[in-house]
């Protein structure tokens, strides 16, 4: 079987890619990251989800509103880890985008095309950088969307200015198991022959990775 080349994204790694400056800049350009800027507590809130009575919260970060937690609605292909009491609660579902859910395939358009709710979307690696321009650079970026809940010894928790709440689900693996559970979060993008995008919060940035078979979804408003 041919290999198809698809990515995703992580919460941990892209820094390189959204930095402005040159390697060889003089100075680190200053951090003017103000989160009652950026992202006011006051354009935080819920929505539901009309498919299934599902209530999720929001937060509006720069000129986007983001779903503040992963997605869990039931669709095709998607799984819930069930060795882990009330994982689907926290971290929501595992999902492919690939037809057949195959993870060597195309990607299925009419899945990601409805997979989020009403008025959502799968957000493309543009977008997802535009997130991260909007909380700065580096580990401080990273820590602002990262959540501050305490997963353990390889979990650095993040200081989650925004709201953002992402969660270190790690992914799921073609033998049905977990790997990165507590340690990374991994989402979905709908940019084709592109990425998904991961934070490996160990490392303390935003990083665009290979896709991987199942992996966590965040929806982005229209």
């Amino acid at each position: 079987m041919k290999y198809t080349k698809w990515f995703g994204v992580g919460f941990s790694m892209i820094a390189s890619m959204l930095c402005a400056c040159s390697e060889d800049s003089p100075s680190e350009p200053k951090d003017t990251f103000d989160a009652n800027v950026v992202c006011p507590e006051s354009q935080r809130g819920t929505f539901t989800d009309e498919r299934n009575g599902q209530v999720y919260k929001y937060t509006t970060i720069g000129n986007q509103v983001w779903m503040a937690e992963n997605l869990k609605f039931d669709a095709p292909y998607s799984q819930c880890y069930e060795k882990i009491e009330d994982f689907c609660d926290t971290f929501g579902r595992f999902y492919s985008l690939h037809v057949d859910g195959d993870d060597l395939g195309l990607f299925d358009q009419d899945l990601i095309d409805t997979i989020c709710p009403a008025g959502w979307h799968v957000p493309s690696l543009d977008e997802w950088k535009m997130l991260a321009n909007s909380v700065g650079e580096g580990e401080k970026g990273s820590a602002r969307l990262r959540t501050s809940n305490d997963f353990g010894e390889f979990y650095d928790p993040g200081s989650d200015d925004c709201g953002f709440n992402a969660l270190p689900a790690g992914y799921w693996m073609l033998n049905g198991e977990l790997s990165g559970n507590e340690v990374f979060a991994i989402y979905w993008t709908s940019t084709k022959k592109a990425y998904d995008l991961m934070f490996a919060y160990n490392l303390g940035r935003l990083s665009v990775e290979t896709n991987l078979p199942k992996m966590t979804l965040r929806c982005l408003k229209d």
